[in-house]
């Protein structure tokens, strides 16, 4: 058995405040396992990961996801995936947002100072 005895501390990325729970373990570079926090009344960028697939599992509160061109309403409880390649975002109105993001390979790599992100041109 390996105890990790760290406390990741929170990363600022637009409008989410993410804390990787894989970074410094031997899974850091197979998987990223984050838990994410969207603040209530926000918009995030629409963006993009090219190499990583993404589950996403609701923790609490609610939203709206955007994928490609399809708005999908989110709560607590609520499972989904989002393909590499797809454009997709995150709303919130009057309730904060809390998920557990899943990524294979991981989106920011920060032992290989990688991080699969590409913003959408809005023209």
């Amino acid at each position: 058995m390996n105890i990790h005895q760290s406390t990741p501390l929170p990363i600022k990325s637009d409008i989410f405040n993410v804390t990787q729970v894989t970074e410094g373990t031997l899974l850091e570079d197979v998987v990223g396992a984050d838990i994410v926090f969207v603040e209530a009344h926000q918009t995030s960028q629409v963006h993009r990961h090219n190499e990583s697939e993404t589950v996403l599992y609701i923790l609490q509160g609610s939203g709206i996801l955007l994928v490609n061109d399809q708005k999908v309403q989110i709560k607590a409880g609520l499972q989904v995936c989002i393909n590499k390649g797809d454009y997709h975002g995150v709303i919130t109105s009057d309730h904060s947002l809390t998920f557990l993001s899943i990524q294979s390979p991981p989106i920011l790599n920060k032992k290989n100072g990688t991080l699969d992100f590409e913003e959408k041109e809005l023209f």
